[in-house]
């Protein structure tokens, strides 16, 4: 190429701020635009007045997480051990059934889903599978099992594709270390968009038109032309920009139709540094915890989350209510003294993603791989863009704008390479 390339980058979450990272690495002359005043998308830490830093967003790094690892060692963000499980929590309420009951149900899972044909598995959802799942001596198990699913998938299980559980041993609950970032996981978003020339927030897109030499996307009477773009947008965001040409039908009725999980996040200052902890409520689809931060010490709170309408309902949060989830986590905890007021954010509130993260019928989950494909000079970027095994994460937003990326390379005449974030 005789000029250097430009590409215009709509979002600034984790994917779009990898995909901009990447492309300026290959020296493409990139902005980022966002509508928040902020950058980090679902990525959101905070402070409570103890001092205690909070995951308002996205919280657990995961083992195999790679991309999360390499991009904070790249800009000097610490990742601590959180000595708190994700996957392992204990259970808590009257006649929760035990870890070990627990363990063996999801066995029974794993050995039910293994004798299942692809076209079964293809057309059932999670809630019907597991109940199905043992017998008798398995309610308690199954009724603590699905009440943690449910708040996972941030909605009605019978609603979430048994597709989307992939891997060998999806039911299991792997004992593994989890991570985040000491400083909050905010500051791996800040740092990357500190490392780029031009990330301009309070810029929301109204409109990308294309055409067969590049793209012009409108923020109000503004307007930036470029090469190509990326729209590293949640789905129901992107679906609401007006493009012109139209997108492919398939993929617009696709970023349309797919839901969001509704869930919320909670946390909750505490007098003491309490040990760490990971509880699940037995009645509903939440659970807190308390883990370490900055120099393997505690953080000086508990915090929490609660994934599904019904646990939004039966928290208060649907009324804007703070007062019954306080009381919920207080049981859960009664070692610990709860201090000063809790902050509470709403994911299903909020008007730039309407949900949580992706959660995906069985309808959407056979035309996935439809939100990966490039139009004209427009790649497509977003945790419901990862695929199979990182949908919904960090990792898989992360690893969604470096294809997203390479996607660009290829239009705008460059050889693809590894792009790193």
């Amino acid at each position: 190429m005789h000029t250097q390339a430009r590409v215009v980058v709509v979002g600034s979450g984790f994917a779009g701020l990898a995909a901009a990272r990447a492309l300026a690495d290959r020296g493409v002359d990139v902005s980022v635009l966002e509508a928040r005043d902020r950058v980090g998308g679902r990525v959101w830490s905070s402070t409570l007045t103890n001092g205690a830093i909070v995951e308002l967003g996205a919280e657990w790094i995961m083992a195999g997480d790679d991309a999360v690892r390499e991009v904070a060692a790249r800009f000097g963000v610490e990742l601590v051990e959180t000595g708190a499980s994700y996957g392992r929590r204990e259970p808590w309420g009257e006649q929760a059934a035990s870890s070990e009951a627990q363990d063996g149900f999801l066995e029974k899972a794993n050995a039910a889903l293994a004798s299942l044909s692809p076209d079964v598995i293809d057309e059932m959802s999670v809630g019907e599978f597991l109940g199905n799942v043992g017998g008798d001596d398995d309610v308690g198990a199954r009724e603590i099992v699905k009440r943690r699913l449910q708040g996972t998938c941030a909605a009605s299980l019978d609603d979430v594709a048994l597709a989307s559980f992939t891997g060998d041993r999806p039911f299991s609950s792997p004992d593994q270390a989890y991570t985040r970032a000491g400083s909050g996981n905010h500051t791996i978003a800040r740092e990357i968009a500190r490392s780029l020339p031009d990330v301009r927030t309070g810029h929301a897109v109204d409109s990308i038109e294309r055409d067969d030499a590049g793209v012009t996307v409108r923020v109000g009477p503004h307007e930036e032309r470029a090469d190509a773009a990326v729209v590293a947008l949640p789905a129901p965001i992107a679906a609401r920009v007006s493009f012109t040409p139209a997108l492919p039908d398939e993929l617009a009725s696709a970023l349309a139709d797919l839901r969001m999980g509704v869930a919320s996040k909670f946390a909750v200052a505490t007098k003491e540094r309490p040990v760490a902890r990971s509880r699940q409520a037995s009645d509903r689809s939440m659970w807190c915890w308390s883990a370490n931060g900055t120099g393997g010490k505690p953080r000086r709170c508990v915090a929490s989350f609660a994934g599904s309408r019904d646990a939004q309902e039966s928290l208060g949060v649907t009324r804007n209510e703070v007062t019954p989830w306080l009381e919920a986590v207080r049981a859960m905890n009664p070692d610990l003294t709860l201090v000063d007021e809790p902050v509470m954010y709403a994911w299903g509130d909020d008007p730039y993603t309407l949900g949580s993260y992706s959660s995906w019928s069985s309808a959407a989950w056979r035309r996935r791989e439809v939100f990966t494909r490039s139009v004209g000079r427009l790649a497509f970027a977003g945790e419901h863009t990862a695929g199979d095994r990182h949908h919904g994460t960090m990792e898989g937003a992360l690893r969604s704008g470096r294809r997203a990326a390479g996607q660009v390379l290829e239009m705008v005449g460059r050889s693809r390479g590894d792009a790193t974030a």
